[in-house]
């Protein structure tokens, strides 16, 4: 049902990507395999890395406490016009995308890129996958673009003092070993001064957690997807389908 549903216009301020590690892949270092490399330049040809500093703090009966520099790489890779974005660090793998067109396109890159991170570091293991989008949603002149047992809920506690306005809700798809957890409201930008702004945010994050393989990754990402969208069409009305056609 949903997966054929397509709109011409979205209110998307960020779709999010991340797979966890069990484990830290220390072998993440200095330098990056060739093969993995070149499959995320496919899609994000600019590679910005960075040295990430960090401390660990050792016990020592003798000595007593040690505190130790840790140097980790963070490799950074950007789209062309650097709003799409993927990171690489030693417990995680994050797509950050503002430019958003179509799901198809997104899957391609998200399991190009994790199928060869799994090819090149085959004793890591994930330990959590989800899938996030955060809609925007001006609704100062649109209060009929939100189900009303959705928006009415929230209204009925909303005045001139509020500061910020928001619910979350979480349910489990148990056939499908997903999460799906849910937030709307007035997150107010301009927080903790009272709102300004009809900032509407419906931000949902499908998510599977337990050990993640390679041969899970395109059926997971398809069925968070169709969670994600589902979700979403249960909030809003015919009037906001209209304005996305």
């Amino acid at each position: 049902m949903y997966e054929s549903v397509c709109y011409t216009k979205n209110y998307l301020n960020e779709v999010i990507c991340r797979l966890d590690f069990a484990s830290p892949a220390a072998q993440i270092g200095s330098s990056m395999p060739k093969p993995l490399y070149d499959v995320v330049k496919k899609y994000y040809p600019i590679a910005e890395p960075k040295d990430i500093i960090g401390t660990e703090l050792q016990i020592n009966p003798a000595s007593g406490a040690i505190v130790n520099q840790i140097v980790s790489k963070q490799w950074i890779f950007l789209s062309r016009d650097r709003k799409n974005k993927c990171t690489i660090s030693p417990d995680s793998i994050v797509f950050s995308i503002r430019d958003y067109n179509v799901f198809d396109d997104l899957r391609l890159a998200l399991i190009d890129v994790l199928s060869s991170f799994f090819d090149n570091f085959p004793d890591i293991q994930g330990k959590r996958l989800g899938l996030r989008y955060v809609n925007e949603i001006d609704i100062k002149d649109h209060n009929d673009w939100i189900v009303d047992k959705f928006f009415d809920a929230l209204s009925a506690h909303k005045s001139k003092n509020t500061t910020r306005l928001i619910t979350q809700s979480e349910y489990a798809i148990v056939e499908k070993d997903l999460s799906v957890r849910l937030q709307y409201g007035y997150p107010n930008p301009d927080y903790p001064v009272a709102m300004k702004k009809e900032c509407f945010v419906i931000d949902i994050d499908a998510f599977s957690t337990g050990i993640i393989y390679k041969e899970d990754l395109e059926k997971l990402i398809n069925d968070m997807h169709f969670e994600d969208q589902k979700c979403f069409e249960t909030m809003i009305t015919d009037e906001m389908r209209s304005s996305m056609q």
